[in-house]
């Protein structure tokens, strides 16, 4: 049976090559698309995974530029239940931009690094110190963006917004250390001293958030509803609350990412079912002879679904080896500018060969049952 399925592949070259394309096409914009949202949700649960254990206090009321009074720390941490609370500020290292996934200032108390970063080592330098004011450590995609190393100096901005021309403040910071690759939104950050961060962007004794370390074995649900109850004008996400939002919006762009690449692979799957149907006519002669000399009709429908099935996965493994070498070039180019925006996971590839298969499976499905149904007389008397 198999012999017959090469036959009737290598009889027909031209048109079964453009039919593989076509899977492949597909294919190939979902190992894109797909290594886009899988890189994205790599990074996002390991940057969840950093501040796994604390609660985030934020404004009760307002997105962007919104703030906290640094004092709200301290109202935290009498919260019965919380450990320690301290609050940090984040403002966008170009503030011509709008913040979204580029890379962050982020202001830290210096004693509070090891807690905001637990276990994140430094491949060179060191960490934050008191008494550092204008000092810096890299993430990793900063210090490979701006090729930094220990000693260099970085260029922070800052602007008043809605001004026209509205830099008020140029600074050079020095690079202290450089983290290592984390593969979270800290490897796109500039960490400076919380105290620095509030006089360079005048923002006066507020911050944008407080984290609170919960007690072990505290509940950090009841914890953070405790803390909403008694600090002012304050909301809170637990872990798990946060991880649930986070989740919802990656649901939501990786449908939007992959249903390009979706809707690609199914016109792709269509051109296999058209190549099958003009198979099945051609060469109904052929099923009717076979027919006659005692094949099954559960031979005619695997034989013609095989062929079907075996132009899914050879256009899956083509589109998968052609997407992973543009993802390969991609990153290599991105990661020379600071950033990495693809990956490609075993879990990516295996759901773009099964679903490559079940489209060549299913468009064969059809003129597989309409060459069963043909009747061996009527087969062979067909011109």
């Amino acid at each position: 049976m198999f012999d017959l399925i090469i036959r009737n592949f290598s009889q027909r070259k031209l048109r079964t090559g453009l039919t593989i394309f076509g899977i492949a096409l597909g294919i190939f914009a979902v190992i894109v698309m797909g290594g886009m949202s899988e890189h994205f949700s790599t990074m996002v649960e390991r940057s969840i995974s950093l501040t796994a254990d604390k609660i985030r206090v934020l404004p009760e009321v307002g997105l962007f530029g919104a703030s906290l009074n640094e004092s709200k720390a301290s109202d935290v941490k009498r919260i019965p239940g919380v450990s320690d609370a301290y609050g940090m500020l984040q403002s966008p290292l170009d503030p011509e931009s709008l913040g979204f996934g580029g890379d962050m200032v982020i202001g830290i108390p210096p004693d509070k690094m090891g807690s905001v970063l637990k276990d994140t080592k430094l491949t060179e330098g060191r960490s934050l110190a008191a008494g550092d004011n204008y000092r810096t450590v890299l993430g990793s995609s900063v210090a490979r963006e701006f090729n930094l190393r220990t000693g260099d100096e970085i260029e922070i901005r800052s602007k008043k917004p809605g001004r026209a021309k509205s830099i008020t403040n140029i600074r050079n910071f020095t690079v202290v250390g450089v983290m290592e690759y984390t593969g979270s939104f800290f490897d796109g950050a500039v960490i400076i001293p919380l105290d620095t961060a509030q006089k360079f962007y005048n923002r006066g004794d507020t911050v944008s958030f407080v984290l609170a370390v919960p007690d072990p074995d505290t509940d950090t649900e009841e914890l953070a509803r405790r803390i909403e109850l008694n600090v002012e004008k304050v909301k809170t996400f637990s872990p798990a609350e946060l991880r649930k939002q986070i989740e919802q919006s990656l649901i939501i762009f990786t449908l939007i990412t992959l249903s390009a690449a979706v809707l690609a692979a199914i016109i792709g799957s269509l051109s296999v079912m058209n190549t099958m149907l003009m198979s099945v006519s051609e060469r109904t002669k052929e099923f009717g002879l076979m027919k006659a000399l005692g094949a099954d009709t559960r031979d005619i429908i695997f034989m013609t679904m095989s062929e079907a099935a075996l132009m899914g996965i050879l256009g899956g493994i083509i589109g998968v080896a052609g997407g992973g070498a543009v993802v390969y070039y991609l990153n290599g180019y991105l990661a020379s500018r600071g950033t990495v925006l693809f990956s490609i996971t075993p879990r990516l590839i295996v759901i773009s060969i099964v679903f490559a298969t079940a489209l060549g499976v299913i468009s064969g499905t059809y003129p597989a049952y309409r060459a069963a149904k043909m009747s061996p007389m009527e087969a062979l008397r067909y011109e």
